[in-house]
């Protein structure tokens, strides 16, 4: 589950908690917590860290989950009182920063996870709950982490109500991989019913789609039993064979394409523009470029402050995908702008904009400006 559709789903059970004292039991999409362990610790990260990083790594690698803090849970029966939290606790997390917890994931997995956490009242008690995004890869630990109870290549996710660790047998992991297996053939089919819903007239397996906006082609990968896409050269010339085939499909003239009753071989979607399209890179490209020529260490987070110094976006938080576009300052379209792919508003880049964001990344008095620290020097073996 994405934070929206979560936070539907959490709305829904703050909603019956207030008015009818009812919330669900503990399962695969929900997780109870009373109030933290403070581990005789300060820092406010430091303990959410604690408590929490294991519950995140199972979360996000299962479907996304929530969790609800200042819930009371009876392990004997199972029993949910809404007790409610303590200022201690309530003030803990209050004081949370987000970007941090996501610095702190990137050190321990190289890969971000998208959280939110809110507070919220029933009566005069209170509550926090944490919204865990599903990643769609698996966030595997790089190093021990014995602080958070996490291990080296431990594959941490949700299984009948607990937390589970996939790879500890051959069996758990068999099942583990089936289960994801199942979940990549789902999503499949929910990717092209919602770009083709004609396309069940046919095979899905057997469709092939076309997107000669950016050179792109899509098709079912039975290997790995996913919908994936690679780059092709379309030639979008008024003879070349693109236009002759989206013509002919155009004029009715089926037949000319197709082996089977008229029936085509390939559904082709995408138009075609005077305008020529622009050449550009996706933020994962940009990050790698970045870092390739950066001598400090940084993240795909702190990467938008500096856009934001840049004076490029007005947001740090703003998304990569479907952003709000006010919050883009178009003055400087030349290195940033949104394109439209497969129905998806996207932010993308120039070539042109890495020079800029290196520059600005390299100049060491920049640093306390723009993060509140200084980055970590790159050891010099990785420095190029």
């Amino acid at each position: 589950m994405n934070l929206k559709l979560l936070k539907e789903q959490v709305s829904i059970t703050i909603d019956n908690l207030k008015n009818h004292g009812k919330f669900p039991k503990e399962n695969n999409l929900y997780d109870y917590k009373l109030e933290l362990n403070f581990y005789g610790q300060t820092d406010p990260v430091e303990i959410f860290m604690r408590n929490f990083t294991k519950d995140i790594l199972s979360f996000s690698n299962s479907n996304g989950g929530i969790l609800l803090i200042g819930i009371k849970e009876e392990k004997s029966s199972g029993e949910l009182d809404d007790t409610g939290l303590d200022n201690k606790n309530f003030e803990l997390l209050n004081k949370i920063d987000l970007n941090k917890i996501s610095q702190k994931f990137d050190k321990i997995a190289k890969v971000g996870v998208d959280l939110d956490l809110q507070h919220f009242q029933s009566g005069t008690r209170k509550f926090f709950y944490i919204l865990i995004e599903k990643q769609n890869q698996i966030i595997i630990p790089i190093n021990d982490f014995p602080d958070y109870n996490i291990k080296k290549g431990e594959i941490i996710y949700r299984v009948s109500g607990k937390n589970e660790t996939a790879n500890s047998t051959t069996q758990d992991f068999n099942r583990f991989i089936q289960v994801k297996a199942n979940e990549k053939n789902k999503e499949f089919m929910e990717i092209w019913s919602k770009l083709l819903p004609e396309i069940f007239d046919i095979n899905p397996r057997e469709v092939l789609i076309l997107n000669p906006k950016n050179n792109t082609v899509y098709g079912y990968n039975s290997k790995d039993n996913l919908l994936s896409s690679s780059e092709i050269d379309i030639d979008q010339t008024e003879n070349g064979v693109f236009n002759i085939i989206l013509n002919a499909i155009s004029a009715g003239d089926i037949g000319k394409i197709s082996n089977d009753e008229g029936k085509p071989i390939y559904k082709i979607v995408g138009e075609l523009k005077s305008k020529t399209p622009r050449d550009f890179i996706y933020f994962s490209s940009l990050l790698e470029k970045i870092k390739h020529h950066c001598n400090y260490n940084f993240t795909s987070n702190q990467l938008k402050f500096v856009f934001k110094h840049l004076k490029w976006i007005d947001d740090e938080k703003l998304p990569i995908e479907n952003p709000d576009e006010t919050k883009i300052n178009k003055a400087f379209n030349q290195f940033i702008w949104v394109e439209i792919l497969d129905k998806t508003h996207k932010i993308v880049f120039s070539e042109n904009a890495v020079q800029p964001i290196v520059e600005a990344l390299n100049e060491i008095n920049n640093h306390n400006n723009i993060f509140g620290k200084l980055l970590q020097t790159k050891s010099k073996k990785k420095i190029k």
